[in-house]
């Protein structure tokens, strides 16, 4: 039984790799599997600007966040850092934090959630991205319920 599910999980781990996308971002383009899939411009080291092949304006920009936990801290995580990126959909004013990856690794998730069908933003799949990520590493983040108040009197 264990050689059978030990064949399997090689099978399925090879047939994922044969159907996965290559990613490429070059020239301010991410090309799916050689073919522009939609425009990127690298704004600074954290942040960059996405938009569909024919948008004239920022549709997506990205932002790679972080915080320090000391809870979260491990030999393998030393500073016990939370990584992740914060999509912010200007036109819809929408925002939703996916965990922290590679600039393809956001161009997968944007392709596995249909954000751009044909080269247009869809809005009602960044509606249900935003429904499935929400803010959870915002609202999770340690003393983000503190609230200041500035009295100015």
């Amino acid at each position: 039984m264990k050689l059978k599910l030990t064949i399997f999980t090689i099978a399925m781990m090879i047939f994922n790799i044969s159907i996965a996308q290559k990613v490429k971002i070059k020239d301010n383009f991410a090309k799916v599997d050689g073919v522009p899939y939609l425009k990127w411009e690298k704004v600074s080291s954290i942040e960059s600007s996405i938009r569909g092949l024919n948008a004239t304006e920022e549709e997506i920009f990205a932002s790679w966040l972080s915080y320090s936990d000391k809870n979260l801290i491990t030999s393998a995580n030393p500073e016990g850092k939370v990584r992740w990126v914060e999509l912010y959909f200007p036109t819809l004013d929408l925002r939703c934090e996916i965990m922290s990856s590679s600039r393809k690794e956001v161009v997968r998730t944007l392709i596995r959630n249909g954000i751009y069908v044909e080269g247009v933003l869809n809005e009602e799949n960044v509606r249900n991205l935003f429904k499935k990520y929400g803010m959870r590493f915002s609202e999770n983040r340690p003393n983000s319920n503190i609230k200041v108040i500035i009295n100015n009197n």
